[in-house]
């Protein structure tokens, strides 16, 4: 992943350059100009110690539109030993300037891998037992208690309607019941989905 030197541009005013004081590289690295206001003239210029071992890859008269991120690459020479040089970010035809004290470094022979803190953890895994009480489990499982009213007089309706079909013997009836039936179970589909 390329280094990134994160430059913010109007967040306070028009023309105002927020800039870290220093950055180390031994690699490319880009310049990411955020805009946090009106679009702006930029100025990128690496001092003469910093031109000899870096080259920005684009012109250095940038216009960045109002709220984006405009990114400058800068190329990096293999150097033997440090080179410490200067970059400087001008806004408002030079009336707002930053400097970052630039240092190129020697590339490291040595193939290191940055570790962080995540890897003395161990890795969690589908297998691991769940470990959610027996008691929030069931409450999960179980319907709440809106829709408990509600089951509730679904099956006060069901019973009515046996006990109507059953005292009153006719097929007008029974086709009624189907319906009163037919609809309490699509309420009850449509509840507990």
């Amino acid at each position: 992943m390329t280094p990134v030197l994160l430059v913010e541009l109007n967040r306070g005013e028009l023309h105002d350059v927020e800039a870290p004081a220093e950055f180390a590289t031994a690699e490319p690295f880009s310049v990411e100009l955020r805009n946090h206001g009106e679009a702006v003239h930029v100025h990128v210029r690496a001092d003469e110690a910093l031109s000899s071992v870096a080259r920005i890859d684009t012109d250095g008269n940038l216009f960045v539109e109002r709220e984006t991120t405009q990114s400058v690459p800068v190329g990096v020479e293999d150097v033997d030993s440090p080179v410490t040089g200067t970059l400087e970010i001008a806004t408002g035809y030079g009336s707002e300037k930053r400097t970052v004290e630039v240092t190129v470094e020697p590339a490291s022979d040595s193939r290191s891998v940055d570790v962080d803190e995540t890897l003395s953890r161990p890795a969690h895994t589908e297998s691991e037992a769940d470990t959610t009480p027996l008691g929030a489990r069931l409450a999960g499982a179980l319907p709440g208690r809106r829709v408990v009213p509600v089951l509730l007089l679904a099956l006060v309706a069901l019973a009515v309607t046996a006990a109507v079909v059953n005292a009153i013997r006719s097929p007008a009836v029974l086709v009624g019941a189907g319906v009163v039936v037919g609809a309490v179970l699509v309420a009850l589909v449509s509840l507990l989905r």
